[in-house]
């Protein structure tokens, strides 16, 4: 299978996998303590408090009757757009994504202001399985259109419209399980602006339909996180126009914000996983008990 070292893509973003039997087998910047008037610290990530986050049943692989669920997640700008026929990676792939890509722009790369999580099943179908796989090589979405390999397309005539994944490269940031994933939609030859019109069938499933090569994955929303919630780094845009710089790959240092200090160590990572699983904890708990509350009360209450 083909490796990548980089996306250049508006990728997405993805918590799990890590356990799948699959082929995807210098001058500092200010950070919030110096903005204090603190110290700098020699260990990273010191600033936030990991206490009280969980493993959650989904940041592992759940195999049932040949299906495979976990999280992903998308990294998106503010518009409303449908997440089908794009790549979506596990957390630790959606934080390679934006330390590698994203974070080091002013404004940020793609103007990508937030993180989608998604709750995926996917089945492989017979004639990958008979092919010794449980995913198909990874297809690079823009615009809604598989843009190669072109071995791809291939793929999908051969196997279905089945997921794709693979592993990014490490040399950029240490995030050691990244893993990417390919969601093909419906005519995934197309970009999203030639659609209209086309017939081809794609891997996504409607509601009900049972497992084929033309329903390969299902997904359900599972709640989103802002950048700002993940470093604090509050009015960013307008700290930007300043001059403050959220991170300087190379000064491996940001301003207004610690999180993204050192990208090459895996034990910082890793910290900054547990950091983004607790927000995101926080935020699906408090979105769970605004359910409630609406389900309770006559006046609806206003979801983030």
């Amino acid at each position: 299978m083909k490796r990548f070292s980089f996306l250049p893509l508006l990728l997405a973003a993805v918590a799990v996998a890590t356990e799948l039997d699959d082929d995807c087998e210098v001058d500092e910047g200010l950070s919030l303590r110096q903005l204090r008037g603190d110290q700098v610290s020699a260990l990273e990530l010191d600033d936030w408090d990991l206490e009280g986050v969980e493993e959650e049943v989904f940041e592992q692989s759940n195999e049932t009757d040949g299906a495979y669920t976990f999280y992903v997640y998308r990294a998106k700008n503010d518009k409303p757009y449908e997440d089908t026929s794009v790549n979506m990676a596990n957390l630790a792939g959606v934080l390679w994504y934006l330390h590698s890509e994203v974070v080091g722009h002013c404004p940020r790369k793609f103007g990508i202001t937030r993180v989608l999580r998604y709750k995926v099943t996917v089945k492989p179908t017979p004639e990958l399985l008979q092919h010794g796989w449980k995913f198909a090589p990874l297809c690079h979405f823009d615009a809604g259109s598989c843009t190669g390999p072109k071995q791809s397309l291939d793929d999908y005539k051969k196997f279905g419209f089945v997921v794709g994944c693979d592993r990014p490269s490490f040399a950029h940031a240490a995030y050691s399980q990244a893993t990417w994933y390919s969601f093909p939609g419906a005519c995934p030859s197309k970009t999203f602006a030639q659609k209209s019109g086309c017939s081809e069938a794609g891997g996504e499933c409607k509601a009900g339909e049972p497992w084929s090569k033309t329903c390969t994955w299902r997904k359900e929303y599972a709640g989103q996180i802002t950048l700002d919630q993940l470093t604090h780094n509050y009015d960013f845009e307008k700290r930007c126009k300043k001059g403050f710089e959220e991170y300087n790959i190379a000064t491996d240092r940001g301003q207004g914000t610690n999180y993204w200090h050192t990208r090459s160590s895996a034990a910082v990572c890793n910290r900054r996983m547990s950091w983004a699983k607790k927000v995101i904890q926080q935020n699906a708990a408090a979105r769970a008990s605004r359910k409630l509350r609406n389900a309770l009360t006559a006046t609806p209450i206003a979801e983030l």
